[in-house]
């Protein structure tokens, strides 16, 4: 059980993150294509030049909220393996 929890709360916020930038690199990609700038205060295209700020500068704290629930995964699921110790497959006859 352990290991199932470890294994979601380990892949979730990896999901999570990757598809919040996405959805940002989608709107900043949009307004570079018509020659403008996008404004990350209003999620708008703006002709004045912006300054670019890296997504990890502007959500900091997402980012690293999500890194230790991603930690705290890869730790239960470490201790669910070693928890479970080794099995081996039945013997055929």
């Amino acid at each position: 059980m352990l290991l199932r929890y470890g294994s979601l709360l380990f892949a979730a916020p990896a999901i999570l993150l990757l598809s919040l930038y996405g959805i940002e690199l989608s709107a900043v990609s949009e307004c570079t294509t018509q020659g403008l700038s996008y404004s990350y205060q209003s999620g708008e295209c703006s002709s004045q030049l912006i300054e670019q700020m890296s997504y990890y500068r502007r959500h900091s704290g997402l980012v690293n909220s999500m890194m230790l629930l991603s930690m705290l995964g890869s730790f239960m699921m470490i201790f669910g393996m070693l928890k479970k110790g080794m099995t081996r497959p039945p013997e055929e006859r």
